[in-house]
């Protein structure tokens, strides 16, 4: 695990996933783009950042937010990084006990 700044702005892709994160998520769960929250695009710009400066070589999201996931296993391979360079875990596939307590925003 790696605790970091906030993704590079200034990298062209990473801003650009992010936008796209942005819409993905948006469209996946049936709200304006504007109330997407910023940390979940931050996510996804962070781990392609991270892939593509060498920071790490696989990155692994933990999220119950679906749309969030399925934007990060969706959109990141589009930089040429392979699906098996991105896992997308929900909370309960990384501690059962999480799985007891969660009750899905989306269905």
């Amino acid at each position: 695990m790696k605790v970091t700044e906030s993704p590079s702005y200034s990298t062209p892709e990473v801003s650009k996933v992010m936008d796209q994160s942005r819409r993905f998520i948006a469209t996946a769960s049936d709200r304006p783009e504007d109330i997407v929250e910023k940390a979940d695009t931050e996510i996804i710009g962070l781990a392609l950042q991270m892939l593509s400066d060498g920071t790490a070589d696989q990155v692994i999201i933990v999220t119950n937010d679906i749309p969030l996931g399925e934007a990060a296993e969706s959109l990141i391979p589009k930089y040429g990084f392979t699906a098996d360079q991105v896992t997308w875990l929900t909370g309960g596939e990384l501690a059962p006990e999480l799985k007891e307590d969660f009750v899905s925003e989306f269905d």
